[in-house]
């Protein structure tokens, strides 16, 4: 059982050397001393993969891919968005109060406002929006904000009307 483990060793250590022969052939280096390729180029029992920080690997060397430069991701934008009154009776005048930031600070932000009555608008609000819902129901006011570079979030709010004398 023993014996296993060391072939099965053995066997991922050729096959690690294997692919590492297939993806770079460049990062092999002679062996002097134990039976490797000698200077006259005679053969010997093989070669063996350099390691990270061996002579044979230089920072330079154009065979070892560059660095991958750091990523960043760009973050979410942040805010809330209120109603007043979020009910009464038609026809009802209400407020949308929005806070919205983008905590990158690339560019300004548009604002796309659906009402849910068919009305829709993209004026950015200054501190409040007002829209006046004429007829009794129930509505879901949505309000997408978007950036610049097309990173964006969505606002809901729901708004009921009730008909006068209900």
């Amino acid at each position: 059982m023993r014996l296993g483990r060391i072939i099965a060793a053995g066997a991922l250590a050729a096959l690690i050397a294997a692919a590492t022969l297939a993806l770079n052939p460049s990062v092999l280096r002679a062996q002097d001393e134990s039976g490797g390729m000698g200077s006259d180029g005679s053969e010997g029992m093989g070669m063996s993969p350099a390691m990270p920080g061996s002579d044979s690997m230089q920072a330079n060397d154009p065979a070892l891919p560059p660095p991958m430069a750091r990523m960043h991701i760009r973050q979410q934008i942040t805010g809330s968005m209120m109603v007043a009154p979020p009910y009464g009776l038609a026809p009802l005048r209400v407020g949308f109060f929005v806070l919205a930031d983008d905590p990158e600070g690339v560019g300004f932000l548009t604002y796309s406002w659906n009402f849910g009555d068919g009305t829709v608008s993209a004026l950015p609000p200054e501190l409040y929006i007002f829209h006046t819902y004429q007829n009794p129901g129930s509505y879901l006011c949505s309000l997408v904000v978007k950036t610049v570079d097309g990173r964006e979030k969505i606002f809901m709010q729901g708004v009921v009307v009730k008909a006068p004398g209900d």
